[in-house]
């Protein structure tokens, strides 16, 4: 019994020298699909987890403002979306290739879901979307100094039971109804991993 716990520890804690954290941040731009917009007011953040130089995983948040010419009101109006979520992360190069692992340009694929918190800035309507949020996207990076990256991404996210479209108006005239909300996020940002490879 003593030997199967002693292999434990050992398993466990080779397994944490090996895993690394780390934080990012990166700043772009959003759009949506229906009604169409784009525009730079987008900022996002997080946390990963690597398990080891392939896989990993991440908690990140994003802050999207979206404002969109409303022909009913002849004015601009929107919605402003915070969204948290956990996502699995893939080193495609490293998948690729185990010796690229060493490169300083890699390509991360991510994906996964979390919760969405959208308001419509129109004054009549005062509820708050709580929404599922279903994320996909793809992340090169550089790596410019040690365990220091610079970043892009472009992420596709599903809003799931989505009730205000993205110029702030109901997507319903009587009984409720909701719908998929499809917007993206094209960023630049940087990223830190501590401790060594």
């Amino acid at each position: 019994m003593l030997k199967k716990i002693f292999t434990l520890l050992l398993v466990s804690c080779s397994f944490a020298a090996s895993a690394q954290f780390g934080i990012e941040a990166n700043y772009g731009s959003n759009g949506s699909y229906d009604p169409s917009y784009n525009g730079f007011t987008h900022f996002g953040a997080g946390i990963s987890y690597d398990f080891d130089e392939t896989f990993g995983t991440k908690l990140d948040f994003g802050m999207d403002e979206f404002s969109i010419q409303n022909d009913l009101r002849g004015m601009k109006t929107g919605v402003s979306n915070l969204r948290v979520t956990a996502q699995g992360v893939v080193n495609l190069t490293n998948l690729a290739d185990s010796r690229a692992f060493y490169n300083k340009f890699n390509i991360l694929a991510h994906g996964g879901a979390g919760i969405s918190i959208l308001n419509s800035d129109i004054p009549e309507y005062k509820n708050t979307d709580h929404l599922l949020n279903l994320v996909i996207g793809i992340t090169p990076r550089y790596e410019v100094g040690e365990n220091f990256y610079l970043t892009a991404d472009f992420s596709a996210i599903a809003n799931v039971s989505q009730h205000y479209f993205f110029n702030g108006e109901l997507s319903y005239d009587g009984a409720a109804n909701s719908f998929t909300g499809l917007m993206y996020n094209a960023t630049i940002g940087i990223a830190y991993k501590f401790g060594g490879r």
